[in-house]
């Protein structure tokens, strides 16, 4: 990959990184609000739609300089990323519908709408976006929290409790849209080592295991691992945008 392309997946890993902590952000604080409310469980979304809105003004700026011209999917993320951002630090209300636009349009950034046919491709993608935000997402915001008593005590397990019957559903729906994608991607197992898409692939994968399985012990027997997770979550997220920088995967060479 040459250097406009480490770059390219260097800006959509932090877009990639506020628009799915967005995504986690909007379900934790659902998942808070159910009785018995959990007030201190309230993520602001002003610091992922900000991440996000960096993410996307850089990628504008880089597709300008390197590129043939900054493409109308990210104008239009930008454009949701901005007003969801400002709608959060004025009226406090539809930021929410106007942030998943910006979400769901990402899904048209990659390789998806090169596939043939385009539009199960693009579904999938945009499906695969939002339980990963869901999920891993949720896990990064969930590290940036404390909860009065810590994650042993009796509120910090709730919330584990209630997230963790959204995840499980969430990161399953992951895993199955992303072999689908795979499937539309790879021409052979083989890719999985013998291509620097595959390799990548491959690691993002083991990435996602690592987390179910961490995932699995911090649920069921309460233990402190969620900054781990979400540092490998980050990881895995930029994994994603390394692959989306690939000019080209093996199944579209």
């Amino acid at each position: 990959m040459q250097a406009p392309d480490l770059l390219a997946a260097a800006l959509r890993w932090l877009e990639l990184a506020g628009l799915l902590g967005f995504t986690g952000a909007v379900v934790v604080r659902r998942l808070a609000a159910n009785p018995p409310a959990l007030p201190w469980a309230r993520p602001r979304l002003q610091l992922v739609l900000g991440l996000a809105l960096a993410g996307g003004l850089a990628t504008a700026v880089d597709q300008f300089v390197f590129g043939a011209g900054v493409t109308l999917g990210v104008l239009i993320r930008i454009a949701a990323e901005a007003v969801a951002l400002a709608l959060c630090m004025t009226i406090g209300r539809g930021a929410v519908p106007v942030g998943f636009v910006a979400v769901l349009v990402i899904a048209l950034s990659g390789h998806a709408p090169r596939v043939d046919p385009p539009v199960p491709a693009i579904i999938d993608e945009a499906i695969h976006v939002v339980s990963a935000g869901m999920w891993a997402g949720g896990i990064v915001v969930l590290a940036a929290l404390h909860p009065p008593g810590g994650w042993r005590g009796e509120e910090g397990r709730e919330l584990i409790e209630r997230f963790g019957r959204v995840a499980i559903l969430a990161l399953a729906i992951t895993a199955l849209t992303g072999v689908l994608r795979a499937t539309q991607e790879l021409t052979a197992i083989s890719d999985l080592w013998a291509t620097g898409y595959g390799l990548v692939l491959a690691a993002k994968s083991a990435g996602v295991l690592a987390m179910a399985a961490m995932s699995a012990l911090t649920w069921r027997r309460g233990l402190p691992l969620a900054r781990v997770e979400a540092a490998l979550g980050l990881a895995v997220i930029g994994a994603s945008g390394l692959l989306a920088a690939f000019p080209m995967p093996p199944g579209q060479a």
